[in-house]
């Protein structure tokens, strides 16, 4: 490869400098540490698949369960300390060097006219087909990972060695930019040419990448919706009016299946089922006597979410557990090994157009997109999950597994919903929503969250930090040492100009 696709690795700049001051010499050791049965250049199928894999795998509380936590999907009966917001740094490489880096390798080769007509790229797709994909994965992360901390290092951070300490991007820029990447992305890719090889999200339908762009768009525009209306407005009509279409059916949504569940398996499996339990708020919510929750209908996607549909959940955030009883925990439907792990649904995207219709960016009806979302969720749910399709037959039988179709309690469910809207407002109704049809995806219910509000959840009663449900990830301790003009810049952004869990970023207008 060529030394421009060298990117930003803080190891691998270490790595360099400690080589430098030991070597005294030139040696040359002929092929000693060549290795022959290894291939000479990136595969740019096997980058993509690695991306897509990582992102969904990549490790640690912070990025897998925290966030499942701060809104509290579930409680900790022990080692409590994140559902209690300790204020602790997140690193961000597993991000950074494991998904971006493979996904800019993709472009960068792709760029190169050398390697770009060699049969080793070509027969992984066209080029328009293989930047495309990379292109919107990239947004997917690194919104990720700005929602997750505020301004980070974006248009630098994976310019090259030359750059050891990129700058952080505002992420009022980072998102402006994000509409630009998804727009390109989308319109440069070509059903006409080969789909990309490697994807094991669509399988290399381009067709349904431009809907996920179109879709992610939706994502996007909402997210900055306080921060920049009118900004937001424009991107949400153009991805909404766009001839590619957006993801309307629960077969078209974007979903991650475990490949070789003996190395990488559904990320719900590395969490000790010991550690986690259901919290009473999600339990006391879906079985309609939540008292801060507007739903008072029996929620039927419960029935697949919880090992115990009508038990009791664990409360939430608290110091010390002795004396408290026994409470139910998430279901094997999702957490065994070969269960799917959902990116991107029908049921959010349709109760995003609930909301843009609701503030009157469309002329779509916001009770009429909301039924649509929740009647998906409840497919959508069956599908993937409860009907036990993608779980081996010896694993459902050892366990005792049996199909959970809710689908035929959608309509009644959906119509309570639309007449609690009329009780409470549709804003809460349509937030509460999202939050039931996102469980599992954290990052997604803790950004809509922040942004809404919804639902009304009551902190940690024993906090670790000042009080609030964190708002945002600490920045990495070794930004201070290695990158601290760019890192204190970054942090004077944020609201108060502190590097806390508690400070505000761009998008979060009280």
């Amino acid at each position: 490869m060529t030394t421009r696709m060298k990117k930003y690795r803080i190891l691998l700049m270490m790595s360099v400098v400690i080589m430098s001051l030991i070597s005294c010499e030139t040696v040359d050791f002929g092929e000693t540490n060549d290795n022959h049965n290894g291939p000479s250049e990136l595969n740019t199928g096997a980058l993509l698949t690695a991306a897509q894999r990582r992102f969904v795998t990549v490790g640690g509380r912070p990025w897998l369960g925290n966030p499942n936590l701060y809104v509290q999907y579930r409680s900790q009966p022990s080692y409590s300390d994140p559902s209690r917001y300790a204020e602790s740094a997140v690193d961000w490489q597993g991000l950074y060097v494991q998904t971006l880096i493979n996904l800019q390798d993709i472009i960068e080769i792709s760029q190169d006219e050398l390697s770009n007509t060699m049969p080793a790229y070509t027969d992984n797709g066209s080029i328009n087909n293989q930047m495309g994909i990379a292109r919107i994965m990239k947004v997917l992360i690194f919104k990720r990972l700005t929602d997750s901390y505020g301004d980070i290092p974006y248009t630098e951070a994976l310019a090259g060695l030359e750059i050891q300490s990129p700058a952080y991007t505002a992420q009022s820029e980072i998102y402006a930019d994000f509409v630009t990447e998804l727009q390109e992305a989308r319109d440069m890719m070509d059903v006409n040419e080969a789909g990309p090889t490697g994807d094991i999200i669509y399988g290399g339908d381009v067709a349904s990448w431009k809907k996920f762009a179109n879709s992610l768009l939706l994502s996007v525009a909402m997210q900055m919706s306080d921060a920049n209306e009118s900004l937001a407005m424009s991107t949400f009509n153009e991805a909404l009016s766009d001839a590619n279409g957006v993801i309307e059916a629960v077969e078209e949504e974007a979903w991650y299946f475990p490949v070789n569940v003996s190395t990488l398996v559904n990320p719900w499996t590395s969490f000790r089922p010991a550690d986690y339990n259901l919290s009473d708020y999600l339990t006391n919510s879906l079985q309609g006597v939540g008292d801060d929750y507007s739903n008072t209908a029996r929620d039927s996607r419960i029935d697949i979410f919880s090992n115990e549909p009508d038990g009791t959940g664990l409360p939430y955030g608290l110091a010390d557990y002795t004396g408290i009883g026994s409470s139910v925990k998430i279901s094997l439907y999702l957490t065994a090994p070969e269960s799917p792990f959902p990116w991107l649904t029908s049921s959010y995207v349709y109760l995003n157009r609930a909301e843009a219709a609701a503030k009157g960016w469309t002329s779509e009806d916001a009770e009429a997109m909301l039924e649509q979302g929740i009647l998906n969720s409840y497919e959508s749910i069956s599908t993937y999950w409860g009907s036990l399709n993608y779980l081996s037959s010896n694993y459902v039988q050892s366990q005792g597994l049996t199909p959970v179709d809710i689908t035929g309690d959608a309509a009644a469910f959906a119509a309570a919903r639309l007449s609690d809207a009329g009780n409470v407002g549709i804003e809460q109704v349509i937030g509460e929503e999202k939050w039931a049809a996102l469980f599992s995806q954290g990052f997604d219910a803790w950004s809509e969250f922040r942004r809404t509000g919804f639902p009304l959840l009551t902190p940690s009663p024993n906090p670790l930090n000042a009080g609030p449900i964190p708002t945002r990830y600490i920045y990495p301790n070794q930004e201070q040492s290695v990158n601290n003009g760019n890192w204190s810049s970054a942090v004077g952004n944020l609201l108060p100009a502190e590097d806390r869990n508690t400070s505000r970023i761009w998008w979060d207008v009280e």
